[in-house]
């Protein structure tokens, strides 16, 4: 039997953390509902499908990019998404810091966080560790 496709919406906090999203494939819409989060639109990650690990962290219009996210935001750069009363514009960043690597050695003590991003790893009985 064929696994119809579904859109699945997911908050990111605003909180200057990497948060994990486990997607399929890319973002399809951004938006703001309420203050303190930017709503993700995605197609998730079927069952019988290997886990993506990907982060996204959310960053303001005029407010420094975090090294981890790169120097160059175009290729991380997911979505805009504008706060309901107009005054702040969010920007979901994909966070490629290598604790993403599946050559890379888990951290020693889960759950706990990456030293370089700081995003929240939690355990994985096949994977060792994934973003939270």
């Amino acid at each position: 039997m064929i696994q119809q496709a579904v859109i699945h919406r997911a908050e990111l906090p605003i909180d200057d953390r990497p948060h994990g999203i486990d997607l399929t494939g890319e973002i399809l819409h951004t938006a703001v509902r309420w203050h303190g989060a930017v709503d993700i639109w995605y197609q998730p990650r079927p069952a019988n499908m290997e886990p993506m690990r990907r982060s996204f962290q959310i960053v303001a219009t005029g407010q420094p990019v975090p090294t981890y996210l790169g120097f160059d935001v175009v290729g991380s750069h997911k979505g805009t998404a504008v706060d309901p009363d107009g005054q702040f514009v969010w920007h979901v960043l994909e966070n490629w810091c290598p604790h993403k690597d599946p050559n890379q050695t888990a951290p020693t003590v889960l759950p706990g966080g990456c030293p370089a991003c700081r995003v929240r790893l939690i355990p994985d009985s096949e994977y060792g560790w994934r973003p939270a």
